[in-house]
């Protein structure tokens, strides 16, 4: 029998527990296959939020009265009819467009029938000087209002309390929510803020992403977490066994074959 023989029968596949690295298996495994789930399953939820604002961005608006008919009024187009009430705009903080600090205006706003809402106008230029506050167009009279019914799906994160000053002017908050202003106002507003259409009446720089994630980066990072837990397994595999001694024996061996094989050649 020859040497290379030898050395086939003596290595064979075996198991090397490492309960350390089995532990730690154990705990990491199942988190990097829930992630990945989990930022499946966001992406499916961000798809479905896209194709909703999408089929009801091209449909005929509602009324209020017909927009609250609907069990979920997200994102539906809607007309009202009224004016602005131009004492005291609200300025929602810490929103950035173009790379630039700015707010975006809350207006609050009553419809003929006498129902008060509040309309998000869109993005205004805020000022180096904190203390000094953009002006704030004022738009008077009966005005006709188009734009699509939106709340935020979580709660907003507030770097601090807003400061209500009971004098009129423009104020500085960092949540917009109805229940909110409805509450430091005392009058009751509509469920949803209404975001304009670019066209309407008193319309600043309209225009909001949908999602902050994209739905293919959520796909992308799925993709990073199931790489990530393939390779742990593959490791932990390597770790608690002998099959990189195996392998590397078996690549002597064949190694050792071409030699004595291009030796009897060569005899």
């Amino acid at each position: 029998m020859s040497q290379h023989t030898q050395q086939q029968t003596r290595v064979s596949f075996q198991w090397l527990w490492n309960w350390k690295i089995l532990l730690f298996t154990a705990f990491f495994l199942p988190l990097t296959v829930s992630l990945a789930l989990w930022q499946l399953e966001r992406a499916a939820e961000k798809e479905l939020l896209l194709e909703n604002h999408l089929q009801r961005g091209i449909a005929t608006p509602v009324s209020l009265s017909q927009a609250e008919k609907y069990q979920d009024q997200q994102y539906l187009r809607v007309q009202v009819k009224g004016e602005y009430d131009n004492r005291s705009p609200l300025l929602l903080d810490n929103r950035v467009r173009h790379g630039r600090p700015g707010f975006e205006v809350i207006s609050l706003f009553k419809t003929i029938e006498g129902r008060w809402l509040l309309i998000n106008r869109g993005w205004l230029l805020g000022n180096a000087d904190r203390s000094q506050l953009p002006l704030v167009p004022e738009v008077q009279d009966v005005v006709l209002l188009t734009g699509y019914l939106y709340r935020s799906p979580g709660q907003q994160l507030m770097l601090g309390e807003d400061i209500w000053a009971v004098e009129a002017g423009p104020k500085i908050i960092q949540n917009a929510s109805p229940e909110k202003v409805a509450e430091k106002l005392a009058i009751p507003l509509y469920d949803y803020s209404l975001r304009l259409d670019e066209q309407a009446p008193g319309a600043l720089e309209t225009g909001w992403d949908v999602v902050n994630v994209q739905p293919g980066k959520h796909i992308g990072y799925a993709v990073q977490w199931s790489a990530m837990a393939i390779v742990l397994v593959v490791l932990t595999f390597f770790a608690s066994s002998n099959l990189g001694e195996l392998i590397k024996s078996r690549r002597v061996m064949g190694q050792k074959k071409n030699e004595e094989s291009n030796d009897s050649a060569a005899e």
